[in-house]
């Protein structure tokens, strides 16, 4: 792996012709935002240390822990709701 930083020129937007409107200015000034951070996370490779290895070992998890009763559960209001839908007629 080599140390070395290349230069990076940046390009102008061809925009179209005609004067220096506000949008054209704006197109150029993301541009030059653009390349200069693509240079900088060049730069931040080379140079940062590698990531360390992860000390205890990566889990899925399920976002709800009782979702296996869930059906169990509908049932029962459902027939709730139907003896109490005979009941009240």
């Amino acid at each position: 792996m080599s140390s070395v930083i290349q230069p990076k020129q940046v390009t102008p937007l061809p925009i179209g012709p005609g004067g220096n409107n506000s949008i054209k200015l704006q197109m150029n000034g993301t541009n030059t935002q653009l390349a200069m951070m693509s240079a900088q996370i060049n730069a931040d490779k080379k140079f940062d240390p590698p990531v360390p290895k992860s000390i205890t070992k990566q889990v899925i998890q399920g976002f709800c822990s009782g979702a296996n009763d869930i059906p169990t559960v509908l049932s029962i209001i459902g027939s709730i709701c139907i003896v109490y839908g005979m009941v009240a007629k």
